[in-house]
């Protein structure tokens, strides 16, 4: 059981290397779409979902650990739709799995949202992984209801709808990896406690405006919303 749980582990800490180096590869080098992007994409992929497979097995049979089992789901389902988006561009029409995947994404992302606001009400308001729930649990019930809410109008969306989805959905999880190796190595960066909770919210902090600025940089080569060209 010991050698079991120490490959877990390092299989563990493996892929999520090299979600970290693809990850940045693709956000940062090469041609979006490009041979490179698909090829360290699919790297990114792949280490996700065995990410999430040890992450569950972990949990089950070496220990139990919270943040892992927050960041596995969350990080895992952007990483999922975001692959499963550019099947739909072509489709238009969802599977049962994605509709699945999408409900129970919402569903955890309300239950840790609930468990925050019971940590609150038990133990007060100075208990900082209330404050994560409700943080996570309100990112990922919103990334869940706005698959939802897509794939019920999935014929209407606008041009390059898939574009932009697949771009965030693939950022979230990278934000996802990064916050994770900031977390788990918080030791070196000698944050106080007092201050450690901000490499839980740092790469959010950071990469949510990064998305912002590349979303208006594609609508405006798209020429899409503000950006579009009048017909008149």
């Amino acid at each position: 059981m010991e050698l079991f749980s120490q490959i877990l582990i390092i299989s563990h800490v493996v892929a999520g290397s090299l979600t970290l180096i693809s990850g940045l590869a693709a956000a940062f080098i090469g041609k979006k779409g490009g041979k490179l992007h698909r090829q360290v994409g699919q790297v990114f992929y792949w280490s996700m979902t065995w990410i999430l497979v040890s992450a569950l097995l972990i949990i089950s049979f070496v220990r139990f650990n919270f943040f892992l089992l927050i960041i596995a789901v969350f990080s895992y389902y952007m990483n999922f739709s975001g692959v499963r988006v550019l099947k739909l561009r072509h489709s238009l029409k969802p599977m049962w799995y994605d509709w699945a995947a999408a409900i129970i994404t919402t569903l955890f992302g309300l239950s840790l949202f609930g468990v925050g606001i019971n940590i609150f009400a038990t133990r007060g308001t100075g208990q900082m992984i209330a404050y994560l729930c409700l943080f996570f649990g309100f990112f990922t019930a919103q990334t869940g209801a706005l698959n939802l809410r897509g794939f019920l109008r999935v014929n209407s969306q606008e041009r390059m709808w898939w574009w932009f989805a697949h771009m965030n959905s693939m950022c979230g999880a990278l934000i996802s990896s990064i916050t994770a190796f900031l977390v788990q190595n918080g030791e070196i960066f000698n944050m106080p406690n007092n201050y450690s909770w901000s490499l839980w919210v740092l790469p959010a902090f950071v990469g949510i405006p990064l998305m912002s600025f590349w979303a208006n940089k594609y609508r405006k080569q798209f020429k899409l919303g503000k950006y579009a060209v009048s017909q008149n």
